[in-house]
């Protein structure tokens, strides 16, 4: 019997899922109209790049421009739609740096104008061009290659203010030069307030004032595309009602045009490559790389911006990866540096359309406008682009000088000022190194008054884990103030160096305090320290010398120790300082370490003295040695481990430390007890301890009350045991408190 055969739709295979997906009518139509609109915003923004970047004497190869700009659009949109970390990846020349590339086009036109032909100057600029694209799409590639990213992340707030001021003014400029056909300056600012040029850049002042009203006013998508469109049927309307016909307004200088016959876009060839001139490309190296820094700059600042409203981390390496190969492409085929561009992208995001499709319908918009040719960009109202450039950098600049003198410091306002005016009297890239290097020095001075030293005492004051009898604390106590305690923090560096040395002359000339023996300085919480950090290290030691002190370094890190044994400094450590581990506590090992102890602590007192010390009276005390057990053990016997013990010992001699072992496998000392001390009170009582081992640093002669020797007593001897047990009840509180010291040693792990 044959069986039943069910046919049904076979899934895609793995690899092509993705593409399936895409086509789905629910994530289709989104795709298609993000698409559009962005692709139509493209191409308006690259158009008025275009204007901006081919003006002056550049102006006849305005078409050219065009085809490049829309070209460079569809090439870094489809590549970055399909290698970004996030679907729906919008990418297209920005603002900052095709204001510089403006820059680059018209002092290369400017050096060579006279020199030689018109067409090897456009050969050239376009060579420039390309150039900056490569070399852009090679710092990016290489530092997402490398995993750069979170070094390179963090810019001062002030630097990212003035380089979008200094943009947002270069953009100013731009608009000027479109609708007047020459750049702002107070030479030309006569001429530019007579009254046929003040008709000019006046509508496209106009123009853009309603779409910054527009865009403040009505949050849509839709909003940007429709007011360029609204201003173009304005224009044309306007040109009814006077009775003026395009020749004539394009005769005027309203127009963009006339353009020669042809495609928009021609790339440059291996032939034309030879017409370039290189010594002039090379001569402006500093706006090529300007032009990488600036790409750089944005990618984060946007890359930053669409992270927070799409509510997700971005791969910072992979997207400097995805732009560095579209910039890469785009310079290949004669392009021009393109970026993430947030607006469009958070345009995709508002429409629920975050699909790669979006970026490559945004190609093909472009790539269908350079089909059509030049025939349709004579149509094109000068003021429109003009207004474009202008809404753009009065953004900026609104956003950078009026609005930020609200919400920054007045040295941090004053970076983006003092950027502001370098970027357009000095050059773009020496306006950035300026803004970093006020940024730097404003930073250097706010930590010089930071106080390195996380605290400033004395061993009267510090106390460290290591558990001695009472007398030997009050001995060490009373001679504490001999200790003089630095424990330093951060970066020593010239700014902070000489307030350690500060600190310890103070400590030496005080007249209230005794004369230390000892200077103290604690390196655990110091990330590093430079040349003058280490001149001021010396001088202290230089001056240990001169006054027969010790110092003791702890905490030093292979790092810190090697820069401080560099130079002169290995001879003055030999010679005036003894470098220390660190302890637990962070000086501990002064008193332990350093020859500086009480009288009593060596040779130590029989255990029948320190008995009587701690709570018998003389007369009991052989009665109770009768209970006990001599244990003489060896260095690193384990006493305890983690499950209870029925012993209780006392320390006669010798020094025992409580261990406890972290999840990571390491062990961290909580406790070091000495002679005089009983270990095991909250084993004895069956109570879980916090540590996991007691183990024997020393030789170590120990003592020990069993339980069952314990309870005989409770029989034979109560007022024994009565003396013993409010002995071990008033032991229990102090374990409590020690306990919680334990805890603070172990948080700071």
């Amino acid at each position: 019997m044959a069986l039943p055969v069910t046919l049904e739709h076979s899934p895609p295979s793995h690899a092509l899922a993705p593409v399936f997906d895409e086509l789905q009518p629910s994530r289709l139509f989104p795709s298609l109209t993000a698409g559009l609109v962005t692709g139509v915003i493209g191409v308006f923004r690259g158009i008025s790049y275009a204007a901006l970047i081919f003006s002056g004497a550049l102006s006849g190869y305005l078409s050219l421009g065009v085809g490049m700009a829309v070209f460079s659009t569809a090439i870094v949109s489809i590549v970055v739609a399909l290698a970004s970390s996030l679907p729906g990846m919008i990418a297209t020349p920005l603002a900052a740096p095709t204001a510089i590339l403006a820059l680059l086009a018209g002092q290369i036109a400017r050096q060579l104008q006279g020199t030689v032909s018109s067409e090897v100057i456009l050969v050239t600029v376009l060579a420039a061009i390309a150039v900056s694209s490569l070399v852009t799409g090679a710092v990016l590639w290489l530092l997402g290659r490398f995993q750069l990213g979170r070094k390179i992340r963090f810019i001062p707030y002030p630097v990212v203010g003035g380089f979008m001021a200094g943009t947002g003014w270069l953009l100013v400029d731009g608009s000027i030069q479109v609708t007047a056909d020459f750049a702002l300056s107070l030479d030309t600012l006569p001429q530019l307030l007579t009254p046929a040029f003040l008709s000019h850049w006046g509508c496209a002042l106009a123009f853009a004032l309603g779409l910054m009203l527009l865009s403040w006013r009505y949050q849509h998508f839709l909003v940007m595309p429709a007011a360029l469109l609204a201003s173009i049927g304005v224009f044309y309307a306007a040109l009814w009602v006077v009775q003026v016909s395009p020749t004539e307004a394009r005769q005027a200088g309203w127009l963009l045009g006339p353009f020669p016959e042809g495609g928009l876009w021609h790339p440059l060839t291996l032939s034309s490559l030879s017409q370039v001139q290189w010594p002039a490309v090379l001569d402006h190296w500093g706006l090529v790389g300007s032009v990488a820094v600036v790409s750089l700059l944005s990618l984060m600042l946007s890359n930053s911006g669409i992270e927070l409203v799409v509510g997700r981390d971005l791969d910072l390496d992979t997207e400097l990866e995805s732009v560095g190969m579209a910039n890469l492409a785009s310079g290949i085929t004669t392009g021009m540096a393109g970026n993430q561009a947030l607006p469009s992208t958070l345009l995709v995001y508002k429409i629920n359309a975050c699909n790669r499709l979006s970026g490559i319908v945004c190609a093909i918009v472009c790539f269908v406008v350079l089909q059509l040719g030049a025939s349709f960009l004579a149509y094109f109202p000068k003021p429109v682009l003009g207004a474009l450039l202008l809404y753009l950098g009065l953004s900026l600049l609104i956003q950078w000088i009026y609005r930020a003198w609200f919400k920054l410091s007045w040295r941090d306002y004053a970076i983006v000022i003092i950027m502001l005016v370098a970027i357009n009297a000095l050059g773009f890239l020496q306006g950035v190194v300026l803004g970093f290097v006020l940024a730097v020095i404003l930073f250097m001075v706010d930590y010089s008054y930071l106080d390195v030293a996380k605290q400033v005492t004395s061993g009267a004051t510090t106390f460290s884990n290591v558990r001695r009898s009472p007398r030997q604390r009050q001995w060490l106590q009373d001679r504490g103030e001999q200790i003089f305690i630095l424990e330093l923090r951060g970066y020593v560096f010239f700014g902070t160096a000489n307030y350690v040395l500060d600190q310890v002359r103070q400590r030496l000339e005080a007249e209230d305090k005794p004369a230390p023996s000892w200077i103290v300085i604690s390196f655990g919480q110091v990330d590093g320290l430079d040349a003058s950090g280490v001149l001021s290290f010396m001088k202290i030691l230089k001056i240990a010398r001169q006054r027969q002190l010790t110092v003791v370094y702890t905490g030093l890190t292979p790092a810190v120790e090697g820069q401080l044994r560099q130079g002169e400094m290995a001879w003055w450590m030999k010679t005036a300082a003894r470098s220390l581990p660190i302890w637990i506590g962070g000086w501990s090992g002064v008193r332990t370490n350093c020859c500086w102890r009480p009288p009593s602590m060596n040779p130590p007192a029989p255990i029948e003295t320190q008995l009587e010390e701690l709570f018998l009276s003389r007369d009991r005390i052989p009665q109770f040695m009768a209970y006990l057990k001599h244990d003489p053990v060896d260095a690193g016997h384990v006493l305890f481990t983690q499950e209870n013990s029925d012993r209780l010992y006392f320390i006669e001699s010798g020094q025992v430390s409580v261990l406890l072992e972290l999840p990571d496998g390491h062990t961290r000392r909580l406790e070091t007890h000495t002679q005089g001390h009983v270990l095991g009170e909250m084993r004895f009582y069956g109570k879980p301890p916090l540590s996991t081992a007691v183990v024997t640093d020393l030789p170590t002669s120990l003592y020990y009350l069993e339980r069952s020797a314990f309870d005989a007593m409770q029989q034979e001897a109560p007022e024994l045991a009565h003396a013993v047990q409010t002995y071990l009840a008033r032991l229990l509180c102090d374990s409590l408190l020690r306990r919680e010291q334990q805890l603070r040693v172990i948080a700071a792990a």
